[in-house]
């Protein structure tokens, strides 16, 4: 790999500690640079064996870093760790970084602790972007420069054709996450026996009553190639994605946005406030979901009207946050 000089004469690396991230790929590619997966695959998550995992992943890290001497470093948090290898070599090579934080940085039980950290690495950035007002009213407080950037404009290079089988279609997009509401989405399929319900994520990644008691009509995808997983998200007639987390953007909606699919989400004010046309909100339990699908039934075209006038708008938006990047990346020489 090396790295393109950008318009601007800057060389730009993305770097997330996962096995793929479509929202560090896009970032990456909006401003000209490249989106790289570091993960030590073999250490899996487990607890006895994530600080060694995190350990190597820094060694990793710094070898990427040192290998392509890119100017500006983009970083995916959590976990706060990618930091460290970050900064000192943006401290020695007088290079910038800019955090790109997800909401679970600030939620999830796990990071929580580890905040302060986040604040002395977020005051030594370039910029941090948020996924919404409410996290960056916390960055603002440590008294590091923030940008807040939701959604993002997202493109497929290659769309494969999902087989559905013609009946009403709902793509539910998740990783078997905590925060997903499953149980209460399989209800809902029981109430709906002529909609199907493709449901993607890794399938060993559920839990295996989940698997065992799952209604005819919902079908497990496991993890989809790309051109595929975006082949079921334009070729379904909605899609579904759900969290009981406040504050927590969906990636999955704005990737329907993108292919002007109408999207069914829960009722939280950030999603209301991204997705205010196209898009049904629900209160997670199996009753409302249900209803949420069956007034999509009765007025889809509607619904995919106003998704794809969304779409334009907050194309329009994004050109607005991408001037604000540009202008933390200039204080790069």
């Amino acid at each position: 790999m090396s790295l393109p000089n950008t318009s601007s004469g800057k060389k730009i690396l993305f770097i997330s500690w996962a096995e793929n991230c479509s929202r560090s790929d896009t970032i990456a590619r909006l401003l000209g640079g490249v989106s790289k997966m570091v993960y030590a695959v073999k250490f899996g998550s487990r607890p006895a064996t994530v600080w060694l995992k995190y350990l190597v992943q820094m060694h990793m890290t710094w070898k990427l870093l040192k290998r392509e001497r890119p100017s500006v470093v983009l970083v995916m948090v959590p976990p706060v760790f990618i930091c460290v290898p970050v900064y000192l070599y943006c401290k020695i090579f007088r290079a910038g970084y800019i955090t790109d934080t997800h909401t679970a940085a600030f939620t999830m039980s796990r990071w929580k602790p580890l905040l302060f950290l986040n604040a002395w690495f977020y005051r030594r950035a370039l910029t941090n972007i948020v996924t919404n007002a409410h996290l960056a009213r916390q960055v603002e407080n440590w008294k590091a420069p923030f940008i807040v950037i939701g959604d993002l404009p997202v493109r497929f290079e290659k769309i494969k054709a999902f087989p559905v089988n013609g009946r009403f279609t709902v793509a539910v997009i998740c990783s078997y996450n905590p925060d997903e509401p499953l149980e209460e989405i399989w209800q809902a399929a029981r109430a709906l026996p002529q909609v199907d319900f493709f449901v993607t994520g890794k399938v060993k990644d559920a839990p295996p009553h989940l698997v065992n008691n799952k209604p005819e009509n919902v079908r497990l995808t496991d993890f989809l190639a790309l051109d595929l997983y975006a082949g079921l998200v334009r070729d379904s007639h909605a899609v579904m994605v759900l969290t009981t987390r406040d504050h927590t953007m969906q990636r999955g909606a704005y990737e329907a946005m993108a292919l002007g699919t109408p999207v069914i989400t829960s009722d939280w004010p950030l999603l209301r406030e991204t997705f205010s046309k196209g898009a049904l909100f629900v209160d997670n339990t199996p009753q409302s979901i249900a209803q949420a699908v069956r007034t999509l039934q009765a007025s889809w075209p509607e619904y995919q009207a106003a998704m794809q006038a969304q779409r334009q708008e907050r194309h329009e938006l994004w050109r607005e946050k991408e001037k604000a990047l540009h202008t933390a990346l200039a204080a790069v020489q």
